[in-house]
């Protein structure tokens, strides 16, 4: 990304009626998405903070402004502000009652429906929303979307990256994210995982950015994904197929070598744990070798993965800096040169 990209943008002040309606037309023409927002979080705990932020909006306290993205079809992805705009439509939708009222308190118990002439107060009411229009590179709204979300309600990378490059290669990340190996990564032999932020969809497109184009890697893992996820809204079916086809493959090599309680941990290790720096290896090397191959030679192959995971070399290079380019391209190549061996 350009350091001097200047944002285009458009600034409007929406009242409550028209953000309602927009939301609720179809197609919609303002989406808050539950694909990809958090759940709802403001109900937690009964509604007194939800009712608070009507509170406020009746007394005409200034309101944060929301930031909302435009898509090919100039509806406006939300951004930041989904929690406050969610909570409009539900009260006038009549869905709770307000409480711990403190300014009006004659409000307490009633529903938009009760409360009279603060009704048209409430739809009049504006809020100040900042559109990214669509001609603004992706990558740039990914990193503004991920900087707005650094609160108590934060959106994983992946989570961002769903809402910004929808697409069939969107889709078949979550499609083999659902494989097992890749669902349950990191969770034990229980496979009692907690992948609740897309982990799994960001462990398969990891995969598929540094096989592409691992020279382009420049210590930014976040950017270097999100430019690949730019990249992929441009893929047809048939580069979606052999992409799947080529992971499926690669998988599958690696179970010909290891079994299942092994994949992707130090083998060495009675109590094995899985990381990404073995994912990374087996998954980028194993494929492109036969399978029949690797059967034949599987004693070897295991046996070379073991003495790699035992090297001092290795261990330094997995000690701190997981990320950087010299660190991967020097793990890559000690694993190349015992695998070449291994397999001749």
């Amino acid at each position: 990304m350009k350091d001097d990209v200047i944002l285009s943008l458009q600034t409007v002040d929406y009242p409550f009626e028209t953000l309602v309606q927009r939301a609720k037309s179809t197609p919609p023409k303002l989406i808050l998405d539950p694909e990809f927002q958090r759940k709802y979080k403001w109900d937690k705990d009964g509604w007194e903070r939800a009712s608070k932020f009507i509170e406020s909006c009746l007394m005409r306290i200034p309101l944060p402004s929301c930031y909302f993205a435009e898509n090919e079809k100039k509806s406006h992805l939300v951004i930041d502000g989904v929690q406050r705009i969610t909570t409009i439509i539900r009260f006038m939708d009549d869905e709770f009652a307000l409480e711990g009222m403190t300014a009006l308190k004659g409000l307490e118990g009633k529903k938009f429906s009760e409360i009279g002439t603060w009704a048209a107060e409430l739809e009049t009411t504006t809020i100040r929303c900042i559109v990214l229009r669509n001609e603004n590179p992706k990558e740039l709204i990914a990193e503004i979307f991920s900087r707005l979300n650094k609160g108590a309600v934060e959106l994983s990378d992946q989570e961002i990256r769903h809402a910004l490059f929808p697409g069939e290669f969107d889709k078949l990340l979550t499609e083999l994210s659902q494989v097992n190996e890749i669902r349950n990564f990191k969770a034990g032999r229980s496979g009692q995982a907690n992948n609740d932020s897309r982990e799994s969809e960001e462990l398969v497109l990891r995969y598929f950015a540094f096989k592409d184009s691992p020279m382009t890697y420049n210590d930014n893992l976040s950017r270097y994904l999100d430019a690949y996820m730019d990249k992929s809204t441009k893929f047809d079916a048939h580069h979606i197929a052999d992409l799947k086809h080529d992971f499926q493959n690669s998988l599958s090599a690696c179970k010909v070598v290891f079994d299942e309680h092994e994949i992707f941990a130090d083998i060495n290790k009675e109590r094995r744990r899985q990381g990404i720096v073995y994912y990374d290896l087996l998954m980028g090397s194993l494929g492109e070798i036969p399978h029949a191959t690797l059967s034949e030679k599987r004693d070897k192959v295991r046996a070379a993965f073991s003495e790699l995971c035992a090297s001092e070399d290795f261990r330094r290079l997995t000690a701190g800096g997981l990320q950087r380019k010299t660190s991967i391209t020097r793990r890559n190549t000690l694993w190349d040169e015992k695998l070449k061996a291994a397999i001749v």
